[in-house]
């Protein structure tokens, strides 16, 4: 490599690492393009639409009680609460899990998250109403019943204990 190439290369680099313009502080507001290689999504239903353009430009703005350890995404059986204050011991055999909701969480017009709304939209889309389709439905064959015990308190009650619940409701789709 000649010493001219290498000098273009070195200062090339350092020009890269401080980007003309750049700000120290964040910039609040303004706008935001997200762009979906994928035709117009149906709906922005994210309880019925399975497609690419809906999934991947709504799933940024969802938590979920439980998810994927973010250091270890590949490992399936390492699950970490997002929504929840701690993973749930399951009891009855394994056939009850109970989440306790953090506290503090609110939606982005500003009204807390409560037990009730987790359980809301848990049965959505485990037992959505008649007409309604449910595209993850089929991923909680095993639940009988969600309930809200509390204002803070979600309980899953399954038909069956199985490992697969819990993996199911980590799946980062299911919000």
């Amino acid at each position: 490599m000649s010493l001219k190439t290498l000098a273009f290369a070195a200062i090339s680099l350092l020009a890269l690492t401080n980007p003309v313009g750049a700000d120290d502080e964040p910039k609040r507001g303004g706008i935001l393009t997200y762009m979906i290689p994928a035709d117009a999504p149906p709906s922005f239903d994210a309880h019925r639409e399975e497609t690419y353009a809906t999934i991947h430009s709504a799933a940024p703005f969802y938590s979920v009680l439980i998810r994927a350890n973010p250091y270890d995404p590949g490992k399936t059986d390492d699950l970490v609460c997002d929504l929840c204050t701690a993973m749930p011991k399951p009891t009855d055999d394994g056939k009850i899990y109970t989440f306790k909701i953090r506290e503090g969480v609110k939606f982005t017009g500003g009204s807390p998250l409560t037990a009730e709304d987790v359980a809301a939209s848990w049965n959505e889309i485990i037992f959505p109403p008649n007409g309604v389709i449910s595209a993850r439905q089929s991923n909680f064959v095993m639940v009988d019943k969600v309930e809200a015990t509390d204002p803070t308190t979600v309980v899953f009650h399954l038909k069956f204990a199985t490992d697969a619940f819990l993996p199911a409701l980590a799946d980062p789709y299911s919000w």
